[in-house]
Order: C-alpha cells, then structure tokens, then sequence
C-alpha cells in the first residue's frame, strides 16, 4: 500500500509537519510504503485558468514538478493525507495551488468522463491543526478538500482536526492524539494492507504490465492490491495502449513505468506476474509465486495492436478469479 502524504503548511518542523509525519509513521510501523510532498518547497507552478485541460484533457503546463512527479503519485496513492494549517478558514495557499492544478484530473474524470483504475479503492484522509477555536474552523477546509478528493478519484475517509494549537510543537501534547490516528490506521490502512498483492513485469512497462493491471484493477481492486513494474522502465507508457483504455472509460494519464523496486514499495507481492516471451523463467522478486503469460507484442504498438493485448490479457486476467476470490 501506497499512501501519499501533502504536507501543506510552509512551516517545516510546525505543528502541521509533526500531524503529517506521525501519522505516516504509524502508517509504515503498519507496513505501508509512504511519501511525502513538501508541498511548499515543490516549486508548483499556479494554475493559469487557461482552460486547456478542459478540451485537451492535458494540462498546458508540461515542465514543472506538478506535471513531471506529482500527478503521477496522486495516481499511484492508494492513500491521499492532505495535511494543512488554518489560514483564514482555508488551507494554505501553497496546498491550494496544488489543489488548483488538479483541475487538469478534474477535467479527466468529468468532462472527458474517465475513471482511474484505482478510484474505487483510493482514500483521502485530512489532516488540519487551527490556532483558534471557531465553530466552523473547518467547514471551509473541509469542504475544499472533499472536492480535492473527488477529483483525483479518492473518496472522502476521515478528518483529524485540532482547535486551539499555536505554540510550535504544541500538537504533541494533544490528548488523546495517538489514539485517534491509531484508530484511523486501524480502519483505514490496516484492512487495505490485509489483502493479497499481485506484481505485473514486463520488459519495459509500458505497455503490457499496465495494461494487465488495470484490467485487474477494475476487475478485482475491492479485494487485490495491484502494481506494475518493469526489468528496464520506459520513459512513458506507450500511446497507443493508453488511447485505447480511455476508449473503455480508463484513464491511465500520468502513471508513468517504474523499476521493479519502486513497484513494490508497496509491500512484498503474493503472486508475480511475468507477461512476455522476453523474460519467460526469470523470477523477478525470490521466494514469490511467479506465473508467466507469453503474450508477445508487436514491433510497433498501434491502437489495433492495443487491442489485440486488450483481448489477450483480459482473458488471462479472468483466470485470476479463484485466487481473489480466496484472499
């Protein structure tokens, strides 16, 4: 499990950054691979209202940590901490700036009508501390937030809130802190950590080990956790493959191919799936079960190539129904 922390407040080492970062502790005591975004120091570009994403589903910036990193972690999370101070009943303006750039996933989801694969299993949890004590402190934030979720596809799971912290490091001595965040994994994280975990590998990651994983995620993805990796990574996932799912209402814009390491920060795997005639016998994780799939690809990748994977991987992915239905 993948959890992705937002450290919001320009603060480091404030009340906001400790919230954030017991938190994420108690998640990796748990088992869960975490990360964090110091969201003020990322260097996020505002969004320009231009309005591109809307009809090109991209957004117009191209060169900024927001486009190049962060989208592609906000796809990826299977968790989504959005941690924030009270600034004038709102989160803080660097959190709001990259709230404000997920207007291009907004516009994916709505507009476009895609769903990520992963978006009936993504959670968002909110972390805010305020220094006074209002009765709608966090009506604003809270609200902001909730629509934040939505839009990166991730459902709404808790909010942890504090009235009354100003002093630097006050929120340590916040009675009955632990308990509350401990409960939270306990719901939230635990259960998620609980289910089996399939690895997909292909040579390059682009195309075929992609593909097979979001198949399975739409199939399967209440009871599996999912990744996918690759021997030698590719820069980007192949064109054509990606064109193809948003025909099926997918939406894979973002992820990018990743090192068989980086894939399983998210705990070890129960079954590997290696897809290809490339690497047939070769385990890449030791001690795993490992199922190979010798689907070869062609040459060049063009949507009725996509296809063809499309039709091939769904059939292998329905034999995988006896060993989710049994985790």
């Amino acid at each position: 499990m993948f959890i992705l922390g937002l450290q919001g407040s320009p603060r480091q080492g404030g009340n906001t950054d400790i919230l954030l970062s017991a938190f994420l502790e108690k998640a990796a005591d748990a088992g869960a691979a975490t990360e964090v975004i110091q969201v003020a120091r990322a260097r996020i570009a505002p969004c320009k209202g231009c309005g591109y994403c809307e009809t090109h589903g991209q957004c117009v910036i191209r060169d900024d940590p927001m486009a190049t990193r962060i989208f592609g972690l906000l796809r990826k999370a299977d968790m989504v901490v959005a941690a924030s101070p009270v600034y004038f009943y709102g989160v803080s303006a660097q959190l709001k700036g990259l709230i404000d750039r997920c207007q291009t996933l907004w516009a994916r989801k709505y507009p476009f009508k895609l769903r990520d694969p992963l978006a009936h299993i993504r959670e968002g949890v909110l972390l805010c501390v305020g220094a006074t004590k209002g009765k709608h402190l966090f009506d604003g934030i809270t609200l902001t937030v909730r629509y934040f979720f939505d839009a990166i596809d991730a459902g709404f799971g808790e909010a942890l809130t504090f009235r009354g912290i100003e002093a630097k490091g006050a929120i340590r001595h916040q009675p009955g802190l632990d308990e509350e965040m401990a409960a939270i994994i306990e719901k939230r994280v635990r259960p998620r950590l609980a289910r089996k975990q399939i690895l997909f590998v292909s040579p390059k990651g682009a195309c075929r080990a992609p593909l097979a994983a979001a198949l399975t995620a739409r199939r399967y993805g209440s009871r599996l956790r999912i990744a996918f990796g690759a021997w030698e990574p590719a820069s980007a996932l192949s064109d054509s493959m990606v064109r193809m799912v948003e025909t099926e209402g997918m939406d894979l814009g973002y992820r990018r191919p990743e090192s068989i390491q980086d894939a399983l920060r998210g705990g070890r795997p129960d079954r590997v799936v290696v897809i290809g005639d490339e690497n047939q016998g070769q385990t890449p994780v030791s001690g795993v079960e490992t199922l190979y799939w010798p689907v070869p690809v062609a040459d060049t990748v063009d949507e009725s190539e996509a296809m063809r994977l499309r039709q091939v991987l769904s059939t292998r992915v329905k034999e995988l129904e006896s060993w989710a239905a049994s985790s």
